[in-house]
């Protein structure tokens, strides 16, 4: 049989990139960018065009800067580790002692 040489390409094992955005951030920013157009066109019947779309250009601005820091800060998937370990318990609650165990009475 003969050697097969099947050639790797750099770019396969790289993180999804988009502007400095890394996998997960992506989607993220998307969300939260239509939910801004969304609120943008909500907050238009009250009060004049022009100010509304101001506040949508600075609430996709401020949501992609926080979302490029949380990217640069954590990598692709550290948001979501740091927010497991945030969600983790700090203590235990012990109900019953251990004295109170019939394993350790005979002792």
């Amino acid at each position: 049989m003969e050697n097969y040489h099947i050639p790797i390409k750099k770019g396969l094992q790289k993180d999804v990139l988009y502007r400095g955005l890394k996998a997960k951030y992506i989607m993220y920013c998307l969300y939260l960018g239509v939910a801004a157009i969304l609120f943008g066109l909500v907050l238009s019947t009250f009060v004049p065009m022009l100010l509304a779309l101001m506040l949508i250009v600075i609430t996709i601005a401020v949501a992609f800067l926080i979302l490029l820091f949380y990217s640069r800060t954590y990598g692709a998937n550290g948001f979501v580790k740091k927010l497991a370990d945030a969600s983790k318990p700090d203590r235990i609650k012990i109900v019953h002692p251990f004295e109170n165990l019939l394993l350790w009475k005979n002792r």
